[in-house]
């Protein structure tokens, strides 16, 4: 008998090039992202207002579609996660190994890492420009990172970041649940896309919805290494509200957040379709003993 031999799987079709695909993902994320948010603070009222640009609009349309884009370029071989939140709480809920959760994460933030590196050179006219005379971190480090308003403070901005997530993630479990209302596979990116223009007109405001812990802290470290401002590391919070450091708030309020909202997904809707399929799988047994029993006797 001829000696059998074992098929070699390539690097690239396991964890490596699921990475490089989280890479890539939140690359294009960051890229689009941050990128319409320099538009929106960097260009507006250069020699009159700029139609559009200061529009929030443009923030909450821009970031979706960068989601959506980001989600393209890697759901089909990682599942396009580009938040370590979302990478987190799917394995919290036993959806996703463990094994695989840090390679993923340092995939995401070196993606939005290297994005506002890329960023950070395109617009250097913009941004100096804007900065002139001011701490550049405070002029436009809102560029790359969230900030919250004066007024809303550590306790306001950690509730803000912490709901936004969980219906993030909530949301994109029942958005992709097959025993829902799943759209085709190929429209996921685009409803999740709307999902993120929801969450920031209606939880945005407050602190900038970073809702993902890559997409704050892998351009606020970029941020701090090329211009040491303070207001990127450790970001503290000025205004009527200070209390100290920041920069810790948009990574643990999101991965809380998230975790929270996958676990009161499936211990809701999850366990509500659950027992509908249980029913219908019940009936249709009833149904084929019905049938059979005659042609039994």
């Amino acid at each position: 008998m001829a000696a059998q031999t074992g098929v070699r799987t390539p690097a690239l079709g396991g964890v490596l090039g699921e990475s490089i695909a989280e890479f890539f993902g939140t690359m294009v994320l960051i890229l689009f992202g941050d990128g319409c948010v320099a538009s929106f603070a960097l260009f507006t009222n250069l020699n009159g207002p700029t139609p559009f640009a200061n529009e929030w609009i443009v923030i909450i349309l821009g970031w979706g579609l960068a989601v959506t884009l980001g989600i393209y370029v890697a759901g089909a071989i990682s599942g396009a996660h580009i938040n370590p939140a979302v990478t987190l709480s799917l394995a919290a809920t036993g959806r996703f190994p463990w094994s695989k959760v840090l390679p993923y994460i340092v995939s995401q933030v070196l993606g939005a890492f290297v994005a506002a590196a890329i960023l950070y050179f395109v617009y250097q006219g913009g941004l100096v420009h804007s900065a002139a005379g001011k701490e550049i971190g405070q002029a436009v480090g809102g560029v790359f990172y969230t900030h919250p308003k004066a007024f809303v403070g550590i306790f306001g901005s950690f509730a803000d970041e912490f709901v936004g997530t969980a219906l993030l993630v909530g949301l994109i479990l029942a958005i992709v649940d097959g025993r829902n209302q799943p759209v085709q596979a190929n429209l996921n990116p685009l409803i999740i896309g709307f999902l993120i223009v929801a969450i920031g007109a209606s939880f945005g405001l407050n602190s900038g919805y970073a809702i993902n812990p890559a997409r704050d802290f892998g351009p606020r470290l970029w941020f701090f290494l090329a211009t040491g401002s303070p207001d990127a590391l450790p970001g503290v919070v000025t205004g009527a509200n200070a209390n100290g450091a920041y920069f810790w708030i948009p990574i643990v309020a999101p991965i809380l957040g998230g975790v929270a909202g996958a676990f009161i997904y499936d211990l809701t809707i999850g366990k509500v379709l659950e027992a509908r399929g249980l029913m219908k799988s019940g009936t249709a047994e009833t149904k084929g003993e019905a049938v059979r029993e005659p042609a039994a006797e």
